[in-house]
């Protein structure tokens, strides 16, 4: 079962930012992925917080949230792994 991906107003500001278009591109696939199965192997859960999954491609991390009633899966940032990445 497929998720419907959506974007965060920061999280589309944040991925349109990025200059280097093949880290996009991972983004994107990345993204894809998350889309079809939220839980597949490569994702871990946010410590702290319930719902909150995270995607590693390259320095980067993906944050997302999953709805299951809704069948939809939220992209809350994109942002270069630093302390302040899961604050």
């Amino acid at each position: 079962m497929s998720y419907e991906v959506i974007f965060s107003p920061k999280s589309r500001k944040q991925i349109k930012a990025l200059r280097d278009e093949k880290l996009k591109m991972k983004l994107k696939e990345a993204i894809v992925e998350i889309g079809m199965d939220p839980w597949h192997r490569g994702t871990i859960k946010v410590e702290k917080y319930d719902n909150i999954r995270r995607k590693r491609v390259g320095r980067y991390r993906i944050l997302y949230m999953v709805d299951k009633e809704n069948n939809e899966v939220l992209i809350v940032k994109v942002e270069k792994r630093s302390e302040t990445t899961y604050k």
